[in-house]
């Protein structure tokens, strides 16, 4: 997994395996009630053309003494074609702006999938009340438990 650095973004993207075929990885994604429990604080969502919700993150890695949590409203479109979901939104957390974009692609291996993943976030004017290296703890220890979260829920299919 790597982060990539620019003034207020961060660009992120890996990959993993599940131990399910594609079709049934294709349909856990396809629901997007599947894919809401794994995303790190988010609740009170509201689905429309485009979802709304609220969000409190957990930025305690960010080791800031008076600071464990932050939280804002979201706004993101859910795309599902496919072997590919696109995730594009943007909201206020800390009372910050921020965009984001999240690409997942679907590849079958024999009884495997492997996804792969990237994400760009611009996040505005959190990079500096928390700091760019505070920033990319919370954002790879978020990223770490979702991606335990979907590989959990999809073995367990």
């Amino acid at each position: 997994m790597k982060a990539l650095k620019e003034e207020t973004k961060m660009k992120f993207n890996g990959s993993f395996m599940v131990n399910k075929g594609n079709d049934e990885v294709s349909l856990f994604f396809k629901d997007l009630k599947n894919v809401i429990p794994c995303l790190p604080g988010v609740y009170d969502l509201e689905y429309g053309d485009k979802i709304k919700c609220k969000l409190k993150l957990d930025i305690s890695d960010a080791g800031i003494s008076a600071m464990n949590t932050i939280s804002g409203r979201m706004t993101f479109t859910y795309n599902y074609s496919g072997n590919n979901i696109k995730i594009d939104g943007d909201g206020r957390i800390a009372g910050s702006k921020i965009q984001f974009r999240i690409n997942i692609g679907l590849t079958p291996a024999e009884q495997e999938t492997k996804i792969d993943w990237e994400s760009d976030f611009n996040f505005g004017m959190i990079v500096k009340i928390m700091g760019s290296d505070r920033l990319n703890s919370v954002s790879l220890s978020n990223i770490n438990s979702t991606i335990k979260c979907f590989k959990d829920k999809i073995n367990a299919l």
